[in-house]
Protein backbone atom coordinates (compact mmCIF):
# COMPACT_ATOMS: atom_id res chain seq x y z
CA UNK A 1 0.00 0.00 0.00
CA UNK A 2 2.77 2.37 0.91
CA UNK A 3 4.67 1.46 -2.24
CA UNK A 4 1.59 1.97 -4.43
CA UNK A 5 0.97 5.29 -2.76
CA UNK A 6 4.56 6.31 -3.40
CA UNK A 7 4.32 5.44 -7.10
CA UNK A 8 1.02 7.28 -7.41
CA UNK A 9 2.53 10.35 -5.80
CA UNK A 10 5.64 10.07 -8.02
CA UNK A 11 4.42 9.01 -11.50
CA UNK A 12 7.89 9.62 -12.97
CA UNK A 13 9.13 6.55 -11.06
CA UNK A 14 6.39 4.51 -12.69
CA UNK A 15 7.50 5.69 -16.13
CA UNK A 16 11.13 4.91 -15.37
CA UNK A 17 10.23 1.38 -14.29
CA UNK A 18 8.22 0.90 -17.46
CA UNK A 19 11.15 2.15 -19.57
CA UNK A 20 13.55 -0.15 -17.75
CA UNK A 21 11.28 -3.16 -18.27
CA UNK A 22 10.78 -2.36 -21.95
CA UNK A 23 14.57 -1.90 -22.45
CA UNK A 24 15.32 -5.27 -20.85
CA UNK A 25 12.66 -6.92 -23.03
CA UNK A 26 14.13 -5.33 -26.19
CA UNK A 27 17.65 -6.51 -25.30
CA UNK A 28 16.38 -10.05 -24.74
CA UNK A 29 14.50 -10.07 -28.05
CA UNK A 30 17.50 -8.68 -29.96
CA UNK A 31 19.84 -11.29 -28.45
CA UNK A 32 17.45 -14.08 -29.38
CA UNK A 33 17.11 -12.68 -32.90
CA UNK A 34 20.89 -12.43 -33.37
CA UNK A 35 21.33 -15.94 -32.06
CA UNK A 36 18.78 -17.30 -34.52
CA UNK A 37 19.94 -15.13 -37.44
CA UNK A 38 23.61 -16.10 -37.02
CA UNK A 39 22.64 -19.78 -36.67
CA UNK A 40 24.57 -19.97 -33.41
CA UNK A 41 26.12 -23.43 -32.99
CA UNK A 42 25.25 -24.53 -36.54
CA UNK A 43 28.71 -24.80 -38.09
CA UNK A 44 29.95 -27.22 -40.72
CA UNK A 45 33.35 -28.44 -41.87
CA UNK A 46 34.50 -26.81 -45.12
CA UNK A 47 34.92 -29.38 -47.88
CA UNK A 48 38.03 -29.64 -50.05
CA UNK A 49 37.15 -28.45 -53.55
CA UNK A 50 40.68 -28.20 -54.97
CA UNK A 51 41.14 -30.46 -57.96
CA UNK A 52 37.39 -30.63 -58.66
CA UNK A 53 35.55 -29.10 -61.58
CA UNK A 54 33.85 -25.80 -60.81
CA UNK A 55 30.50 -26.87 -62.28
CA UNK A 56 30.35 -30.05 -60.18
CA UNK A 57 31.26 -28.03 -57.07
CA UNK A 58 28.35 -25.65 -57.66
CA UNK A 59 25.91 -28.47 -58.45
CA UNK A 60 26.84 -30.47 -55.34
CA UNK A 61 26.45 -27.47 -53.03
CA UNK A 62 24.50 -28.72 -49.98
CA UNK A 63 25.00 -25.76 -47.68
CA UNK A 64 23.77 -22.94 -49.90
CA UNK A 65 27.32 -21.62 -50.24
CA UNK A 66 27.89 -18.67 -52.56
CA UNK A 67 30.89 -19.30 -54.80
CA UNK A 68 32.87 -16.32 -56.09
CA UNK A 69 35.62 -16.81 -58.69
CA UNK A 70 38.31 -14.28 -57.82
CA UNK A 71 40.95 -15.35 -60.33
CA UNK A 72 41.43 -17.55 -63.38
CA UNK A 73 44.92 -18.90 -64.03
CA UNK A 74 46.13 -21.02 -66.92
CA UNK A 75 47.84 -24.25 -65.87
CA UNK A 76 48.51 -26.94 -68.47
CA UNK A 77 48.46 -29.59 -65.74
CA UNK A 78 44.75 -29.03 -65.07
CA UNK A 79 41.62 -29.01 -67.21
CA UNK A 80 39.83 -25.71 -67.66
CA UNK A 81 37.45 -25.05 -64.77
CA UNK A 82 39.44 -27.04 -62.21
CA UNK A 83 39.49 -25.42 -58.77
CA UNK A 84 43.10 -24.53 -57.91
CA UNK A 85 42.61 -22.89 -54.51
CA UNK A 86 39.83 -21.88 -52.12
CA UNK A 87 39.18 -19.52 -49.23
CA UNK A 88 38.18 -20.58 -46.57
CA UNK A 89 40.49 -23.60 -46.78
CA UNK A 90 39.32 -27.19 -46.42
CA UNK A 91 38.66 -28.12 -42.81
CA UNK A 92 37.64 -24.64 -41.66
CA UNK A 93 34.37 -24.27 -39.74
CA UNK A 94 31.75 -22.40 -41.76
CA UNK A 95 28.02 -21.60 -41.70
CA UNK A 96 25.37 -22.07 -44.35
CA UNK A 97 25.22 -19.44 -47.07
CA UNK A 98 28.83 -18.33 -46.60
CA UNK A 99 30.79 -16.88 -49.52
CA UNK A 100 33.63 -19.10 -50.79
CA UNK A 101 36.32 -17.53 -52.97
CA UNK A 102 37.82 -19.76 -55.66
CA UNK A 103 40.71 -19.64 -58.11
CA UNK A 104 40.11 -21.84 -61.14
CA UNK A 105 42.11 -22.98 -64.15
CA UNK A 106 41.40 -21.04 -67.34
CA UNK A 107 41.16 -22.56 -70.82
CA UNK A 108 43.82 -20.37 -72.43
CA UNK A 109 47.01 -18.83 -71.09
CA UNK A 110 47.22 -15.08 -70.71
CA UNK A 111 49.92 -13.11 -72.45
CA UNK A 112 52.49 -11.25 -70.37
CA UNK A 113 55.43 -9.11 -71.40
CA UNK A 114 58.87 -10.59 -70.89
CA UNK A 115 60.70 -8.42 -68.35
CA UNK A 116 64.28 -7.24 -68.82
CA UNK A 117 66.28 -9.38 -66.42
CA UNK A 118 69.78 -8.87 -67.85
CA UNK A 119 72.15 -7.28 -65.32
CA UNK A 120 69.67 -7.91 -62.49
CA UNK A 121 70.82 -9.87 -59.47
CA UNK A 122 69.60 -13.46 -59.39
CA UNK A 123 67.41 -12.80 -56.37
CA UNK A 124 65.73 -9.82 -58.09
CA UNK A 125 65.21 -11.80 -61.29
CA UNK A 126 63.58 -14.69 -59.43
CA UNK A 127 61.16 -12.32 -57.72
CA UNK A 128 60.40 -10.50 -60.99
CA UNK A 129 59.69 -13.66 -62.97
CA UNK A 130 57.38 -15.09 -60.33
CA UNK A 131 55.49 -11.83 -59.94
CA UNK A 132 54.86 -11.88 -63.71
CA UNK A 133 53.50 -15.44 -63.53
CA UNK A 134 56.47 -16.97 -65.36
CA UNK A 135 58.29 -20.12 -64.29
CA UNK A 136 62.01 -20.62 -63.80
CA UNK A 137 63.46 -23.62 -65.57
CA UNK A 138 67.21 -23.98 -65.10
CA UNK A 139 70.02 -21.76 -63.92
CA UNK A 140 73.09 -22.13 -66.13
CA UNK A 141 76.21 -20.72 -64.47
CA UNK A 142 79.14 -19.43 -66.52
CA UNK A 143 82.39 -17.71 -65.60
CA UNK A 144 81.90 -13.98 -65.20
CA UNK A 145 83.20 -11.21 -62.99
CA UNK A 146 79.60 -10.41 -62.06
CA UNK A 147 78.68 -13.09 -59.54
CA UNK A 148 74.94 -13.97 -59.54
CA UNK A 149 74.19 -11.41 -62.27
CA UNK A 150 71.78 -12.38 -65.07
CA UNK A 151 73.61 -12.54 -68.41
CA UNK A 152 70.85 -13.94 -70.64
CA UNK A 153 67.18 -14.98 -70.55
CA UNK A 154 66.05 -17.85 -72.79
CA UNK A 155 62.99 -19.89 -73.65
CA UNK A 156 63.72 -23.33 -75.14
CA UNK A 157 67.25 -22.21 -75.97
CA UNK A 158 66.13 -19.00 -77.71
CA UNK A 159 67.09 -15.63 -76.29
CA UNK A 160 63.95 -13.66 -75.47
CA UNK A 161 63.95 -9.89 -75.80
CA UNK A 162 62.41 -7.67 -73.13
CA UNK A 163 58.82 -6.69 -73.96
CA UNK A 164 58.17 -9.79 -76.08
CA UNK A 165 54.76 -11.37 -75.47
CA UNK A 166 54.90 -14.80 -73.87
CA UNK A 167 52.29 -17.03 -72.28
CA UNK A 168 51.86 -16.82 -68.53
CA UNK A 169 53.49 -19.89 -66.99
CA UNK A 170 56.19 -20.11 -69.68
CA UNK A 171 59.44 -21.64 -68.44
CA UNK A 172 62.41 -19.27 -68.63
CA UNK A 173 66.02 -20.44 -68.35
CA UNK A 174 68.58 -18.01 -66.99
CA UNK A 175 72.28 -17.71 -67.71
CA UNK A 176 73.95 -16.50 -64.53
CA UNK A 177 77.46 -15.27 -63.73
CA UNK A 178 79.38 -17.59 -61.42
CA UNK A 179 82.13 -15.14 -60.63
CA UNK A 180 85.81 -15.74 -61.26
CA UNK A 181 85.83 -18.42 -58.56
CA UNK A 182 82.84 -20.59 -57.61
CA UNK A 183 82.36 -19.71 -53.95
CA UNK A 184 79.73 -22.40 -53.53
CA UNK A 185 76.16 -22.26 -52.25
CA UNK A 186 74.46 -23.38 -49.05
CA UNK A 187 71.21 -25.35 -49.31
CA UNK A 188 68.36 -23.53 -47.50
CA UNK A 189 65.69 -25.07 -45.27
CA UNK A 190 62.82 -26.14 -47.54
CA UNK A 191 60.81 -28.47 -45.32
CA UNK A 192 57.27 -27.22 -44.67
CA UNK A 193 57.26 -24.65 -47.49
CA UNK A 194 54.75 -24.61 -50.34
CA UNK A 195 55.97 -24.93 -53.92
CA UNK A 196 56.43 -21.22 -54.55
CA UNK A 197 58.34 -20.79 -51.30
CA UNK A 198 60.61 -23.71 -52.15
CA UNK A 199 61.37 -22.41 -55.63
CA UNK A 200 62.10 -18.89 -54.39
CA UNK A 201 64.50 -20.20 -51.75
CA UNK A 202 66.30 -22.64 -54.04
CA UNK A 203 66.80 -20.36 -57.05
CA UNK A 204 67.75 -17.35 -54.91
CA UNK A 205 70.46 -19.56 -53.33
CA UNK A 206 72.05 -20.16 -56.77
CA UNK A 207 70.82 -23.74 -56.95
CA UNK A 208 68.60 -25.74 -59.29
CA UNK A 209 65.66 -27.91 -58.33
CA UNK A 210 64.19 -31.32 -59.14
CA UNK A 211 60.63 -31.83 -57.86
CA UNK A 212 58.65 -34.99 -57.11
CA UNK A 213 54.98 -35.10 -56.06
CA UNK A 214 53.40 -37.96 -54.14
CA UNK A 215 50.54 -39.81 -55.78
CA UNK A 216 47.28 -38.13 -54.83
CA UNK A 217 48.56 -34.57 -54.81
CA UNK A 218 45.62 -32.64 -56.23
CA UNK A 219 46.99 -29.12 -56.14
CA UNK A 220 50.71 -28.61 -56.61
CA UNK A 221 50.48 -24.97 -55.56
CA UNK A 222 49.34 -25.87 -52.04
CA UNK A 223 51.46 -29.03 -51.65
CA UNK A 224 54.15 -28.88 -48.95
CA UNK A 225 57.75 -30.06 -49.05
CA UNK A 226 58.38 -32.88 -46.57
CA UNK A 227 61.81 -34.06 -47.74
CA UNK A 228 64.86 -32.57 -49.41
CA UNK A 229 68.26 -33.83 -50.57
CA UNK A 230 70.71 -32.57 -49.61
CA UNK A 231 69.49 -31.32 -46.24
CA UNK A 232 70.30 -27.85 -44.94
CA UNK A 233 73.81 -27.71 -43.42
CA UNK A 234 77.02 -25.68 -43.46
CA UNK A 235 78.30 -27.71 -46.41
CA UNK A 236 78.81 -25.68 -49.57
CA UNK A 237 77.89 -27.12 -52.97
CA UNK A 238 78.88 -25.92 -56.45
CA UNK A 239 76.57 -23.22 -57.79
CA UNK A 240 73.87 -24.76 -59.96
CA UNK A 241 73.76 -27.99 -57.96
CA UNK A 242 70.34 -29.66 -58.17
CA UNK A 243 68.37 -29.95 -54.94
CA UNK A 244 65.79 -32.74 -54.91
CA UNK A 245 62.47 -31.94 -53.20
CA UNK A 246 59.49 -34.16 -52.42
CA UNK A 247 55.95 -32.79 -51.92
CA UNK A 248 52.76 -34.15 -50.38
CA UNK A 249 49.26 -32.82 -49.72
CA UNK A 250 49.10 -30.39 -46.81
CA UNK A 251 46.98 -32.75 -44.71
CA UNK A 252 49.58 -35.52 -45.11
CA UNK A 253 52.54 -33.36 -44.20
CA UNK A 254 53.03 -34.42 -40.57
CA UNK A 255 53.04 -38.17 -41.24
CA UNK A 256 55.25 -37.82 -44.33
CA UNK A 257 57.63 -35.55 -42.45
CA UNK A 258 58.07 -38.03 -39.60
CA UNK A 259 58.84 -40.78 -42.09
CA UNK A 260 61.39 -38.56 -43.86
CA UNK A 261 63.00 -37.67 -40.50
CA UNK A 262 63.62 -41.34 -39.76
CA UNK A 263 65.24 -41.76 -43.16
CA UNK A 264 67.44 -38.70 -42.62
CA UNK A 265 68.54 -39.94 -39.19
CA UNK A 266 69.63 -43.18 -40.79
CA UNK A 267 71.62 -41.30 -43.44
CA UNK A 268 73.26 -39.14 -40.77
CA UNK A 269 74.46 -42.23 -38.94
CA UNK A 270 76.04 -43.48 -42.16
CA UNK A 271 77.66 -40.07 -42.70
CA UNK A 272 79.04 -40.01 -39.14
CA UNK A 273 80.51 -43.48 -39.60
CA UNK A 274 82.16 -42.33 -42.82
CA UNK A 275 83.66 -39.27 -41.12
CA UNK A 276 85.06 -41.33 -38.26
CA UNK A 277 86.57 -43.79 -40.72
CA UNK A 278 88.24 -40.99 -42.68
CA UNK A 279 89.56 -39.34 -39.53
CA UNK A 280 91.13 -42.64 -38.56
CA UNK A 281 93.14 -42.68 -41.78
CA UNK A 282 96.42 -40.87 -41.21
CA UNK A 283 96.69 -38.99 -44.50
CA UNK A 284 97.27 -35.31 -45.10
CA UNK A 285 95.03 -35.24 -48.15
CA UNK A 286 92.36 -37.88 -48.52
CA UNK A 287 90.89 -36.27 -51.64
CA UNK A 288 87.61 -35.25 -49.99
CA UNK A 289 86.98 -31.72 -48.74
CA UNK A 290 83.97 -31.61 -46.40
CA UNK A 291 83.72 -27.83 -46.75
CA UNK A 292 82.94 -28.15 -50.43
CA UNK A 293 81.19 -31.31 -51.58
CA UNK A 294 79.39 -32.48 -54.66
CA UNK A 295 75.83 -33.54 -53.94
CA UNK A 296 76.51 -37.21 -54.82
CA UNK A 297 79.30 -37.49 -52.23
CA UNK A 298 76.73 -37.75 -49.43
CA UNK A 299 73.50 -38.79 -51.16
Amino acid sequence: MKNNGFIQKHPIVKHLLWMLGISVAIVIVVMLFVKIYSRHGQEYVMENYTGENYSSVVNSNRLGLRFVVTDSIYNDEYEAGTVLSQDPPAGAMIKKGRKVYLTIASSEPEDVLMPDLVDMSLRQAVSQLMSEGLSIGKLNFVESEDRNAILAQKIKGRTVAPGEKVNRGTVVDLTVGRGVIDMGAIVPVLIGKNREGVQRAVFASSLNISESFNAGVTNKATARAYKQEPICSDVKYPMGTTVRVWYCNADEYESQRRSADREIDSLKRVEDSLRRALEAVDEEDDGLDFDFLDIDDLW
